[in-house]
């Protein structure tokens, strides 16, 4: 299981999601859905961004370090979990958008691949021990919230209701 939650946290970090929501916001352009390409990379961004100011104002410490740890631990503060943050995020805002253009049951089968991997990325910081539960939990309702807001905003903006 070490291995395994070695690279799944790697699924939360900004040097797989950018990329990844870049790619994904090339497709939407060529499929002309300019309120998708807001949602994912502005969802991941402010949620990236949201998590660090946090970090800033909150400031509590990681969990002390252990002897024989998976990996280094990270020199910022704890609370929130950024990774969780930032994989909710971007994870969620998928889900919306596949949600707005598959097929119901497709959108249903992103909706718990999507799931699967946001508790993976959560678990995987707790796992490695440079996070508190509540630090991970708290992401996770950051990037929840934060990419609601962004839908609704983006919603009233592009079609000028704010039911989304």
């Amino acid at each position: 299981m070490d291995l395994f939650f070695y690279y799944a946290t790697w699924l939360g970090s900004l040097l797989v999601l950018l990329p990844a929501g870049a790619a994904l916001a090339a497709l939407c352009w060529r499929m002309f859905e300019g309120a998708d390409i807001c949602l994912i990379l502005g969802g991941l961004l402010g949620a990236s961004l949201w998590a660090h100011l946090l970090k800033i104002v909150i400031s509590r410490p990681r969990p002390v370090a252990v002897q024989d740890m998976l990996v280094a631990m990270p020199t910022d503060f704890s609370f929130p979990s950024g990774h969780t943050a930032q994989a909710t995020s971007f994870f969620v805002a998928l889900a919306l958008v596949a949600s707005r253009s598959l097929p119901t049951k497709t959108a249903v089968l992103v909706w718990l691949a999507c799931g699967l991997v946001i508790v993976i990325v959560g678990y995987s910081r707790i796992y490695l021990k440079v996070h508190y539960i509540s630090d991970v939990i708290a992401g996770a309702a950051l990037g929840i919230v934060w990419v609601y807001m962004l839908n609704w905003f983006i919603h009233a903006v592009f079609t000028g209701g704010g039911h989304a």
